[in-house]
């Protein structure tokens, strides 16, 4: 008889190339993350995946386990029952008949997931990821032939229970359609029409805040970063990773590139170089001198450590905080004293807004700022602000 003994591997990259260890379990039954069995020795291998290891006669058979060390013990514990009952129903003479024609969801998603990694979708994959597993807490269906309008409708109701605004459950909807699509189902049948949600205009913030806010900043580094964002319209993650190579000093130019080391991929996947003022150029220069030997622009701890910040939104609220400038009524000024009306994106809003309103034209500002079209930059074409307005009808020659 072919052994039928089921296995879990970690396929790691090490130092003579990708190669297979049996995952090291400790004492309580669980995965230990990223070690392996080498030679009887624990050994830490960070870069690699798991692996189930089972036989189809006298074949080894490997089958890959999206996740962690957690989800790839799950997916060992279930192959497990899988294999213990089949088995059993070959002891009792019982045929087990798999079909082939069924799509488990539980297996198809992280398939769908890595079709997105594969096309370098680091972002995309990640929200995939997040909806998905989402739905499926909602969705107690094993088979994607199982899915009906009604589980697409469920899910919208928990997120909205959750709190969360039209928009994203919006969002969310487009990418469970899109794996829908991927499964091969009617998509017209089970995810129906998607939610409606209201189209507002970009937020923007007034001079008075902009001047407000500036004048409490009291390190150079938040002096520059804010400045940055506000005459460049970056990203957030393309400003946490902004490396100095990416800014010419002579030409006086930033580019926005991808950077593999840091696993960042800027979006759209189109890279563009911008121009920079004079005077956002002198204070490159002279926080440089400062920093010298840092790669990023803008690292951890305002500048002290040499890796990208993941915490610059909260960097930003902690600051209109401590000027304040919170607005002492939204939901987040109640609950937890951080305004929802200070977000980094508002930076980018108010640059694209600013280029529209001094003449640049739709095709220019739409290459400036990285949008993918025409309609996406149309969006920040609004009114001047009051004060704008009213000085204008004022100089008008009525009679």
């Amino acid at each position: 008889m072919a052994n039928k003994k089921l296995t879990l591997y970690r396929k790691c990259k090490t130092p003579e190339g990708w190669k297979r260890y049996p995952a090291c379990m400790s004492a309580n039954g669980k995965v230990k993350p990223d070690i392996v069995i080498v030679g009887g020795f624990e050994v830490a291998y960070p870069t690699g995946h798991y692996e189930l290891r089972s036989f189809e006669g006298s074949k080894t058979k490997w089958t890959r386990v999206e996740g962690n060390a957690t989800d790839a013990l799950a997916a060992f514990k279930s192959a497990q029952k899988v294999a213990t009952a089949v088995a059993v129903a070959g002891d009792a003479g019982v045929q087990v008949v798999k079909d082939a024609m069924r799509i488990p969801l539980r297996d198809s998603y992280p398939v769908f997931v890595q079709a997105a990694l594969d096309r370098k979708s680091t972002e995309a994959a990640e929200i995939y990821r997040r909806t998905l597993e989402d739905f499926l807490t909602t969705c107690k269906k094993t088979y994607a032939d199982e899915l009906t309008h009604e589980d697409v409708i469920k899910f919208h109701g928990a997120m909205r229970k959750r709190g969360l605004s039209d928009r994203t459950v919006y969002n969310r909807h487009m990418n469970l359609r899109a794996f829908i699509i991927y499964l091969g189902l009617d998509v017209k049948a089970v995810a129906g029409k998607s939610p409606k949600f209201e189209k507002t205009m970009p937020e923007i913030y007034e001079p008075k805040e902009l001047k407000s806010f500036f004048k409490a900043l009291t390190t150079d580094y938040d002096r520059l970063f804010f400045d940055l964002l506000l005459k460049t319209g970056l990203r957030e993650r393309e400003a946490a990773h902004l490396e100095w190579t990416d800014i010419s000093f002579e030409r006086r130019t930033l580019q926005v590139r991808s950077k593999p080391r840091y696993q960042h991929k800027i979006k759209d996947s189109e890279e563009r170089e911008m121009p920079l003022t004079a005077e956002l150029v002198k204070e490159l220069r002279e926080y440089r001198e400062k920093s010298p030997d840092h790669r990023l622009v803008f690292g951890k701890r305002g500048g002290d450590v040499d890796e990208p910040d993941g915490h610059l939104l909260r960097r930003l609220k902690t600051l209109a905080k401590k000027a304040g400038l919170n607005c002492g009524t939204c939901d987040g000024c109640i609950s937890s004293k951080e305004c929802e009306l200070w977000f980094l994106h508002k930076f980018r809003a108010n640059y694209i807004t600013t280029l529209l309103r001094n003449g640049l034209d739709l095709r220019t500002t739409m290459a400036l700022s990285g949008h993918a079209d025409i309609a996406s930059v149309m969006r920040y074409l609004r009114p001047a602000g009051t004060e704008v307005m009213q000085a204008k009808v004022d100089s008008i020659k009525w009679r």
